[in-house]
């Protein structure tokens, strides 16, 4: 259905509702519909929790917020432990090519949130970001949660 991702396998709950496909969502602990960028989402969400430790507790999904008079959703926000803004992680389809375009839409979403990391992924390629003050340094693998 969805191809394989650049991520450690994980195993989904999927349902059929209907005609539609339907994945769980471990945060939001309920069935959502089963979209290409979801599919990538999940497999996210389950790679920062299970692989990199990231604590459940501190994670909104589809977060959100205002931005220049307009209301956007942020596909996952973590949080540090003083719950300010730690990694933003915008979630495209896998044939989505990854283009500055993706990245300008990331860095609308820092304008408000700030937060010190950021990711892009398409499941196939991940661009992971450190970012302080006006330098971005780029990254080959999103650290452990433990060593933020």
């Amino acid at each position: 259905m969805f191809p394989p991702l650049n991520f450690p396998q994980v195993k989904l709950r999927l349902r059929k509702d209907k005609s539609q496909t339907q994945v769980f969502d471990i945060l939001r602990k309920k069935y959502v519909l089963l979209t290409p960028e979801e599919w990538v989402r999940q497999h996210a969400l389950h790679f920062i929790i299970d692989e990199k430790q990231f604590p459940a507790g501190l994670i909104e999904v589809e977060k959100q917020i205002t931005l220049f008079n307009t209301t956007k959703r942020v596909d996952i926000l973590v949080r540090d432990k003083n719950l300010k803004p730690l990694l933003l992680i915008e979630c495209k389809a896998a044939d989505i090519e990854l283009t500055q375009t993706e990245i300008n839409q990331l860095a609308r979403y820092q304008i408000t949130l700030q937060a010190p990391y950021c990711m892009l992924t398409n499941g196939m390629k991940h661009v992971v970001m450190k970012l302080e003050g006006n330098k971005v340094e780029f990254l080959n693998e999103l650290p452990s949660y433990p060593t933020f």
